[in-house]
């Protein structure tokens, strides 16, 4: 548990470092209300970034913070938001996340298995064609595959759309690095060995073979579950989601600073969080890992 500590507290440093470099890269932005057409904003929206960022006062990148603790809005009424309301679409996102995680565990492990069946013979193909039409398909098609249904008529929920629509890549990415992970451990000696006493396959991958993979699995799962957590801009805006990452995208499209230094901030403390939980789990299931911190 000590090197959970170590780590977490390392982690813990990340988030009021992204808080500042954000601010000060926000506060830098070349803005301006003259005549520069490329750079130009209204003056209402140019004040707006003075107020919320409190540039030219003691201490202004704790600005935004004051405001959201007293409840005042960052950034222009129409396109601003208070702490409250972040708080909503942030849980939105995260309980869209919460759907995913798990689907996209599933899509992992169901393709790795897959693959591994498709390493020889005809299929073999597949196991490299499945990522590519993954990898290659934007989030955007498949939820807006799934809209007429649900936003039209009410078939599905659409935060449980959003969450397999999400779910997808993740989970062929996580599927790719497990299958090699599979390929590698089921041609080792072991392997052979427990066959050839009479170990039934289906025992030796539970048994051997799984709890080698795992590691290799919780290696990519933080940054992926971060993201899924974090929300999709593409299937939210489809399915009419009004979340956590609808919000992040229109906040830089829209110039909205303050709200972009909170958002990245909150993005950061959710990696810390997640990250932590994953070294967590890590500890639990992974002996090689209680033994290197003992």
């Amino acid at each position: 548990m000590r090197a959970i500590a170590q780590r977490l507290s390392r982690q813990l440093i990340l988030v009021p470092v992204v808080a500042v470099a954000s601010y000060f890269l926000m506060a830098s932005l070349p803005l301006t209300a003259e005549t520069d057409a490329k750079r130009q904003v209204s003056r209402e929206l140019a004040a707006s970034y003075r107020r919320d960022l409190g540039i030219g006062e003691p201490l202004g990148f704790l600005r935004p913070w004051e405001k959201l603790f007293r409840g005042e809005r960052l950034g222009t009424s129409a396109q601003g938001i208070t702490g409250d309301e972040l708080l909503t679409k942030l849980s939105g996102s995260v309980g869209v996340g919460l759907m995913a995680l798990p689907l996209a565990l599933t899509w992992a492990l169901g393709f790795a298995l897959l693959r591994t069946r498709w390493r020889k013979g005809r299929w073999a193909a597949l196991g490299d064609v499945v990522p590519a039409v993954a990898f290659g398909t934007p989030v955007f098609i498949p939820a807006l595959l799934l809209a007429p249904g649900v936003v039209e008529r009410g078939y599905l929920l659409p935060e449980l759309c959003a969450a397999l629509v999400t779910s997808i890549w993740p989970g062929i990415f996580l599927g790719t690095l497990v299958g090699d992970s599979l390929e590698a451990e089921l041609s080792r000696d072991y392997v052979r060995t427990a066959l050839g006493k009479g170990l039934s396959r289906a025992a030796v991958l539970r048994r051997h073979v799984l709890p080698n993979v795992w590691p290799a699995m919780l290696d990519a799962v933080g940054p992926v579950a971060t993201s899924l957590l974090a929300g999709s801009f593409a299937a939210e805006r489809v399915l009419g989601l009004p979340y956590f990452g609808q919000l992040y995208v229109l906040a830089v499209l829209n110039k909205q600073v303050a709200v972009v230094v909170v958002a990245t901030t909150t993005f950061a403390t959710l990696l810390v969080v997640v990250s932590l939980a994953v070294e967590v789990l890590r500890y639990a299931v992974d002996p090689r890992s209680r033994e290197a911190s003992a």
